[in-house]
């Protein structure tokens, strides 16, 4: 009854959302964070080494602002570059290295708050990528999954469950239990995301994504809040291999499965991976 009454008040604080325009939709690409999330803050990659797995997609019209797609990151992008009006980076550019531009664009040198690189690398790198941080704020080494055969893999085994939107005033870091052996846990969650889709295994990706968010609520407890438990619980038992949010506090829920469950055909969304250059004259948003 108490997860009942929290599940009402999260609803009735966040059923306001934003629903993108066409401008903002279409103007920039997206990204998911499938697991790994916060390595790429160095005050926790210097206690332990570790990856990120991002994912660039196609749009989707259930996208929303607040929902860890990194859509201030998509902002400064469209800015920078004049996407709006179609405008666009230098086709000569390397995918990383317009990662890295975009990321000191919205990190300027004076800024109170650095905003992690695995969002600026999450939106210029196709495919799905491997992003190893390891004390910095850039990742040291980045690894990249483009084969069809696994794209479409993951595509089939991973649905997308809209939630609330984050609320106004949100702070995800206003509860900090940072040590080494949390960040492991989240560190582990990162590697195992990332063997579960090479060996396109999804117990191990499953296992990944439940890590991931395990360590999220022992390093930082607001990222998994107590009013969330309702919205993942029902997906951490069999037929279901594993899930995460989208991002700190909800947005939406990632959901490992082999096979489409009635509520997964109900609830859920697919996403399209992006597998082109976006300067790649074929290429779409």
């Amino acid at each position: 009854l108490k997860l009942q009454f929290l599940y009402l008040i999260a609803h009735t604080i966040f059923r306001a959302t934003r629903i993108m325009s066409a401008d903002d939709l279409y103007s920039f690409p997206w990204r998911i964070c499938l697991a790994g999330g916060w390595m790429d803050q160095p005050w926790v990659s210097k206690l332990v080494s570790g990856p990120c797995i991002v994912v660039n997609v196609l749009p989707h019209e259930q996208f929303k602002t607040r929902s860890g797609l990194a859509t201030s990151t998509r902002q400064v992008g469209m800015k920078v570059w004049g996407t709006r009006t179609g405008g666009r980076p230098p086709a000569d550019v390397p995918p990383l290295e317009l990662a890295r531009l975009l990321f000191n664009c919205e990190n300027p040198v004076d800024c109170e708050y650095v905003s992690g690189s695995q969002d600026a690398c999450g939106l210029m790198l196709p495919g799905i990528s491997r992003l190893f941080y390891n004390g910095g704020y850039f990742p040291e080494d980045v690894q990249t999954i483009n084969d069809q055969e696994t794209i479409e893999w993951l595509q089939t085994v991973l649905y997308v469950i809209k939630l609330p939107m984050r609320p106004p005033g949100y702070n995800p870091l206003k509860i900090k239990n940072i040590s080494k052996e949390n960040a492991s846990v989240i560190a582990q969650g990162g590697q195992l995301t990332w063997e579960g889709i090479q060996k396109r295994d999804t117990t191990i990706l499953g296992q990944g994504l439940n890590l991931t968010r395990e360590g999220w609520s022992k390093m930082l407890p607001e990222t998994v809040p107590e009013y969330s438990k309702p919205w993942f619980q029902p997906y951490l038992g069999a037929p279901y291999k594993g899930c995460l949010f989208s991002g700190a506090g909800g947005g939406n829920l990632f959901v490992i499965s082999d096979v489409e469950t009635p509520e997964l055909k109900k609830n859920a969304f697919k996403l399209t991976v992006k597998t082109t250059h976006w300067m790649n004259p074929k290429s779409k948003i």
